[in-house]
C-alpha cells in the first residue's frame, strides 16, 4: 500500500490506515477493471506509483465463514498446508499485538523468479470487520537474498 501513505519501515498502524484501506476497496474511481470470473474482481490503478503497478482484488466466497478466513489467514503453521508456493516463512518480530514482522519466500512458475518479502502485518478485528494489511518493510536481519526477487 506504498500510494495510501505506507512507508518501508515499520510503524504501528493506526485507524485511519484501516479507513484509507476501505476507501480503497469500496471505491472504483481511477480503477479499471480488468478481470471478472467466479466471484473475483481485479482492477488496476490508472495513474500507477512510478514504475510500480497497483492492483487490487476482490473476492467473495459464499461459503467460507469469515472467522475462519481470518483464523486461516493468521495461522502461520497452517499457512504451509494451503500455500503450495511457500518455500519459507519466518517470524522476524511483534510491534505489539496487532502487527508483526515477517520474511516469506515463495517459488514462481517460469518465467518469472522466486519472490521473497519482508512484511509488516497489521490486524483489526471490531467483529463486524476484520481487516489484515500488509505492506514491505526493511529488517536488518533479512537482507536481500540471491536467487529471489
Amino acid at each position: 500500500m506504498g500510494g495510501a501513505g505506507w512507508t518501508r519501515e515499520a510503524r504501528v498502524a493506526e485507524d485511519s490506515d484501516f479507513q484509507t484501506l476501505k476507501n480503497l476497496l469500496s471505491s472504483e474511481d481511477g480503477w479499471t477493471l480488468e478481470y471478472e470470473k467466479d466471484g473475483v474482481k481485479v482492477w488496476a490503478e490508472d495513474a500507477a506509483h512510478g514504475a510500480l503497478r497497483t492492483v487490487k482484488v476482490v473476492a467473495e466466497f459464499e461459503d467460507v465463514d469469515p472467522e475462519a478466513l481470518y483464523d486461516v489467514l493468521h495461522d502461520p503453521e497452517y499457512r504451509s498446508v494451503w500455500d503450495t508456493h511457500m518455500l519459507a516463512a519466518e517470524d522476524a518480530g511483534h510491534i505489539n499485538v496487532n502487527n508483526d514482522v515477517g520474511y516469506y519466500a515463495m517459488s514462481c512458475p517460469a518465467p518469472l523468479k522466486n519472490r521473497d518479502f519482508v512484511l509488516q502485518r497489521s490486524w483489526l478485528d471490531t467483529g463486524d470487520e476484520k481487516m489484515i494489511l500488509n505492506h514491505s518493510v526493511y529488517h536488518k536481519d533479512y537482507p536481500p537474498r540471491k536467487g529471489f526477487v
